[in-house]
């Protein structure tokens, strides 16, 4: 079985990139802060403090819950993103069964311990979710502002968030 974990180099930037993608695709971007390829693993791309959201008492139940889901939603957007940007665009494979077993898992984890979603629920947000994103990773014009995102992330070594959403208008255009 193929892990998740990154190989080499372009396949972080690739991963990096990917995470970006699925953020703006999913309206995400005003949490994006920046991406950098020297980070740990799981800082690649980093969120501004505001995504952190702990709720306050001030707020209800139901405005609490409705950015607890936004927030699971990006968050599954960038898992999902990560993996088809570097299997879809850089490695120029299809997805095998074994890799959206392995996102399906990370999700579900994280969707019955953050928002105790309930497997019919869990089921529903994952398949859109990647269904979708299969369809934008597909797309001529995705791959080539990823790849194009992907060579500049590796000369540059790290990305402001402003960098980032330069090299990702072209996004809003397709």
């Amino acid at each position: 079985m193929k892990s998740l974990s990154y190989n080499h180099e372009d396949d972080r930037c690739y991963g990096a990139v990917g995470m970006a993608i699925g953020m703006v695709i999913f309206d995400g971007e005003e949490y994006l802060d920046s991406v950098n390829i020297d980070a740990e693993t799981d800082e690649l791309v980093s969120l501004s403090s505001s995504f952190y959201f702990a709720g306050s008492p001030s707020f209800s139940a139901k405005a609490v819950w409705t950015r607890m889901l936004n927030n699971f939603n990006l968050m599954t957007a960038m898992v999902i993103s990560n993996a088809l940007c570097r299997t879809i665009v850089h490695e120029k494979m299809p997805v095998r069964y074994e890799i959206k077993q392995q996102l399906h898992d990370i999700i579900a984890a994280e969707a019955f311990e953050t928002c105790s979603l309930e497997k019919d629920e869990l089921e529903r947000l994952f398949d859109k979710n990647y269904n979708y994103l299969f369809h934008v990773f597909n797309h001529h014009a995705v791959q080539d502002i990823a790849h194009s995102m992907a060579q500049q992330l590796k000369q540059s070594r790290s990305m402001s968030r402003t960098e980032v959403l330069e090299q990702l208008r072209a996004l809003s255009l397709i």
